[in-house]
């Protein structure tokens, strides 16, 4: 009866000896959405795969929009630019704000003037406008001094 108390008491120490830590230690780990999660570690905001693999280093005030894309929000300084989910910055956080993609384009604001990035984070209209909308003809609406304009974008 001994043998039995004495093996179910060490049972559970025999199993933690053979949990093995695959990731770094976080304040937070949040929850895997396309094969990754945002981690936070010290205020500042990362990311990690599905195996524990450090992505993105924790060195972001904010990250958010990751998707099937696999592109991301990424905000320093009250900045916004785009990273992807290898930490590979496509567009430096210069921004006040970036919008959704649409057509695999996103307006950006620059102070009060607006233009227009790609996926790859090329700008392919320089912010210097006060308005942009995407039509549903791919054309963009831009308004600058009161007048507007269509713009076609390649």
């Amino acid at each position: 009866m001994k043998k039995i108390i004495i093996c179910l008491f060490l049972l559970p120490l025999l199993n933690l000896s053979a949990q093995k830590q695959v990731s770094a230690q976080y304040d937070h780990i949040g929850k895997f959405f396309y094969g990754m999660a945002i981690v936070e570690s010290n205020g500042k905001k990362g990311a990690i795969d599905s195996t524990g693999k450090e992505l993105i280093k924790p060195e972001w005030d904010n990250l958010t929009g990751f998707g099937k894309d696999g592109i991301g929000y990424a905000r320093k300084n009250g900045k916004v630019g785009l990273i992807k989910r290898d930490g590979t910055l496509l567009l430096e956080p210069n921004y006040e704000r970036i919008s959704g993609f649409h057509n695999g384009r996103a307006i950006i604001n620059q102070g009060i003037f607006k233009g227009v990035v790609d996926f790859s984070g090329k700008v392919i209209i320089e912010p210097k406008y006060e308005h942009l909308k995407f039509e549903e003809s791919g054309l963009v609406r831009a308004r600058q001094g009161g007048k507007e304009v269509l713009l076609k974008v390649d």
